[in-house]
């Protein structure tokens, strides 16, 4: 009776949803010499590109595994402004297999189409980060106007990452959402994020395929517009339009799968676990130095039990909430994924007396935690959150150049869930320290050659030093060179190092001839030389449509000291500036001091807090248009 009822409710929702979409899905359209004449977009004018269209098909096949089929129509425009869609990337995590692919490039040349094929394995370029293998292919001859056609397909075993994105930086014609799984083995709930798009077409059915029941999920939706990238955004993912099937039930040959109807019942099946209760019960008596356990004040001793795992154990880089080592290899290796060097860290602490518990999160880059749907699937990073007398602190064993409550900017995500025994609590939780950046400048004048020369200091504090020092142990070389790329100065003996103190500094020489200009008997001169502030920060001519994010208030400061020639006087000098809104939030300082044969600059900009609403982007725009304006400012010099 229950199939009977369920077969029947099936042929009725059919004949409404033909009745009244009469839509056609999965139906790619044949190509058409009208879509190569297309000189730009209806949707935005101004589009230097446009997906004509996309469709998507997530297929569950009676193995188990799931078919994804992709297919892609893209029209080009204006090749130059379209650079990010001149590539296509194939993503695969390790369960997935790349079953097929195919490439079309379709040109208009002298009245006659041109097209190129392309569809063998070995032309893709593969690339790793992060547990995922990219295959990436660089499409050849493309011009304005190019037409590029492309689908691939995987079979893969992850019943977990059905997500489609809907809105991209072009526009879009049509896109559509397939999904089809059988109804026994498997139950989703589309929870979708971001900004909400409606489909005009929408198919939800339940299917007989070979005497078993199927549900089947179709969207469609048309003329969507593009959303531009903005500045200060955590991540820009959690804003657009996505459609996001969420996994509530699976039963498989080797497993089941029931979602949690609460963070409790998600604490319990962690604390069952032998990757993660099973780790936090391993015996770590003999590990930690007694000296250690004594004599300091609780503070004290956490900090210095945060300091020896920091000391002694690697992060190797990946995103985790589950070991996959035992305690005895990790001591062995010195090396582990987030959950075990977190977890070994909790472990130590309790060991000494101190209160301390897991805190999962979802990291920046990982997209914001949905606490409302209790779930270990959108989770990926573990830290420690120690009590002591009544005070909660942060701990990140990671990231060697934190501190209590100073974290990587990654971590910094808004919610967590605190598990504490079979208690699963979620929490809000924000950065509440000021980051610093100190940048001094002490140069002289050699004005025979019209050269500036001299030593610039950069030292970073707070959370801009632990990001300044994980960019520069990823990388030395690397992160010495950013300098000279990113001032337009000649840089030379780049020595960075991590103080004492958690503080990042780095100290270099410079030169250059573009900073002055001799005329006559005259010079002017730009104080604030290659720290000037050219290309303004909030320069977004748009309407602001997402929070701003700093992630940390801030505090910059800028010093620069000029020696001025014996036999040159000062004829002129720039004005002083003090400027702050109403709420203090944002303030700005230009001082100017004269002492012997110096000028010094002093410069410094405040932001409050770490997050403001949409509404504050015209009064950063305002007060950095200000500064912009103040870092303009000229010197004059003349001979005596």
């Amino acid at each position: 009776m229950r199939i009977s009822s369920k077969l029947n409710t099936a042929i009725c929702c059919l004949a409404f949803n033909l009745f009244f979409t009469q839509h056609q899905f999965l139906s790619p359209p044949v190509f058409s010499e009208d879509d190569l004449k297309k000189t730009g977009s209806l949707i935005e004018k101004t589009a230097p590109a446009e997906i004509l269209y996309n469709s998507v098909r997530y297929n569950f096949l009676a193995d188990g595994t799931v078919e994804k089929e992709y297919y892609s129509k893209i029209k080009i425009y204006d090749k130059k402004n379209a650079e990010e869609w001149l590539n296509i990337e194939i993503p695969l995590f390790s369960e997935d297999r790349l079953e097929k692919y195919d490439v079309k490039i379709y040109n208009l040349a002298n009245h006659k189409v041109e097209k190129i094929s392309i569809d063998k394995k070995e032309q893709l370029k593969e690339n790793f980060t992060k547990g995922l293998k990219i295959y990436k292919l660089a499409v050849p001859n493309i011009l304005d106007g190019s037409i590029i056609e492309y689908s691939y397909k995987l079979v893969t075993k992850n019943v977990v990452n059905l997500n489609y994105f809907l809105e991209y930086n072009i526009p879009v014609v049509y896109q559509e959402y397939n999904l089809e799984y059988p109804d026994d083995r498997l139950a989703y709930h589309f929870n979708n994020t971001g900004s909400i798009i409606t489909p005009k077409y929408h198919v939800s059915s339940i299917e007989d395929r070979f005497g078993a029941l199927y549900n089947v999920f179709r969207f469609g939706y048309e003329n969507i517009k593009s959303v531009q990238k903005e500045k200060f955004v955590k991540n820009a993912d959690r804003y657009r339009g996505k459609v996001k099937p969420e996994l509530k039930k699976y039963s498989g040959t080797y497993f089941s799968y029931y979602d949690s109807k609460d963070w409790n019942e998600v604490a319990k099946q962690l604390e069952k676990s032998d990757d993660f209760g099973g780790f936090l019960r391993s015996n770590v008596n003999d590990l930690l130095p007694e000296k250690i356990k004594t004599g300091y004040s609780s503070v004290e001793k956490a900090d210095k039990i945060f300091n020896f795992v920091k000391d002694n154990y690697k992060w190797n880089r990946e995103d985790a909430i589950l070991t996959s080592q035992s305690l005895k290899q990790l001591i062995k290796t010195k090396a582990g994924n987030s959950a075990e060097i977190n977890l070994l860290l909790i472990m130590l602490l309790r060991n000494a007396g101190i209160e301390a518990n897991p805190l999962l999160i979802s990291t920046v880059d990982n997209g914001i935690l949905n606490i409302a749907s209790p779930s270990l699937r959108y989770l990926n990073f573990l830290l420690a959150s120690v009590k002591i007398e009544n005070q909660i602190y942060f701990y990140d064993a990671t990231s060697f150049s934190s501190k209590a409550n100073i974290l990587p900017e990654r971590d910094w995500n808004d919610f967590g869930i605190l598990l504490e025994k079979n208690k699963g609590t979620d929490l809000s939780y924000s950065n509440t320290n000021i980051s610093k950046k100190e940048q001094i400048i002490k140069a002289s004048l050699d004005v025979e050659n019209s050269i500036i020369k001299g030593t610039f200091l950069q030292k970073d504090h707070g959370m801009f030093a632990i990001e300044s020092y994980d960019q520069f142990d990823t990388s030395k070389d690397k992160y010495n060179q950013s300098f000279a790329s990113t001032y337009s100065a000649d840089i030379r003996e780049v020595e960075s190092k991590l103080l004492e103190n958690g503080d990042f500094e780095s100290q270099m020489n410079f030169s250059g001839n573009s900073f002055m200009d001799v005329v006559g008997n005259k010079v002017v001169i730009n104080p604030v030389l290659f720290l000037n502030i050219k290309n303004e920060s909030f320069d977004q001519t748009e309407a602001r449509k997402n929070q701003i994010d700093f992630i940390s208030a801030f505090e910059k400061e800028k010093r620069i000291e000029l020696v001025i020639p014996e036999n040159y006087k000062i004829v002129s000098l720039p004005k002083e500036k003090k400027m702050a809104t109403d709420d203090k939030e944002i303030s700005y300082t230009y001082k100017v001091e004269t002492t012997g044969n110096k000028v010094i600059i002093t410069t410094k900009a405040n932001v409050a807090s770490q997050n403001y609403p949409k509404e504050y982007y015209p009064f950063f725009k305002q007060i950095w248009k200000a500064i912009s304006d103040f870092e303009n400012q000229v010197i004059t010099l003349e001979k005596k």
